[in-house]
């Protein structure tokens, strides 16, 4: 499992980065403000990247770092940033919203849990439980008209984050184009009309 790392070496970093992980997930789910949360995001994700590292698959590894914990992440603090001004110090932790939120990766979970339990042995590619990149590559992009189409998912999630960007952008924009509400009046200039 763990390739160049003796048993012991590589049970105690996966126990480190793992811990890791959930402590930063835990603190995701309690922050109470944007940035916050946002930080220990990129705890989780920089997490899972050394445990990636750990299961043989630096290329996921350094993927994670570069394009999750990086980009994506830069991303969603540029946008909290230029929407929220750093004026809201608390946001809600759960709501009815996030009750119903819930729902889709709670169902994911068992799914995964589900089909992992229940696999066939004989059906499963070692390349690909080793994290090689080969056989995902040949399903996720094959361009083929009988492939599953993956790589359109790819080009959606671009166009969305540049939607997401723009939009974020305009209502920045909007908000401070608007004009300042007007001063009220004080409370001497009622007594002299």
């Amino acid at each position: 499992m763990f390739h160049s790392l003796d048993h012991l070496l590589g049970s105690a970093y996966f126990t480190l980065f793992a811990l890791a992980s959930l402590l930063c997930g835990g603190g995701l789910l309690l922050s109470k403000h944007p940035i916050n949360g946002a930080i220990y995001l990129i705890g989780v994700m920089l997490s899972l990247s050394g445990i990636y590292a750990l299961l043989g698959s630096p290329f996921l590894g350094v993927i994670q770092v570069l394009v999750y914990a990086g980009a994506i992440m830069m991303l969603v603090v540029f946008v909290i940033m230029v929407l929220n001004q750093a004026r809201d110090h608390r946001v809600p932790r759960f709501d009815g919203f996030s009750i119903v939120g819930a729902i889709f990766p709670i169902a994911l979970a068992a799914m995964v849990v589900k089909t992992l339990a229940f696999a066939d042995a004989s059906t499963i590619d070692p390349a690909a439980v080793r994290g090689e990149i080969a056989p995902v590559a040949a399903t996720m992009f094959d361009l083929t008209p009988a492939g599953p189409g993956y790589y359109l998912l790819f080009e959606l999630i671009g166009v969305l984050l540049l939607v997401a960007v723009v939009a974020a952008v305009m209502l920045a924009k909007r908000h401070l184009d608007s004009p300042a509400a007007p001063a009220a009046p004080a409370e001497g200039d009622h007594a002299q009309h």
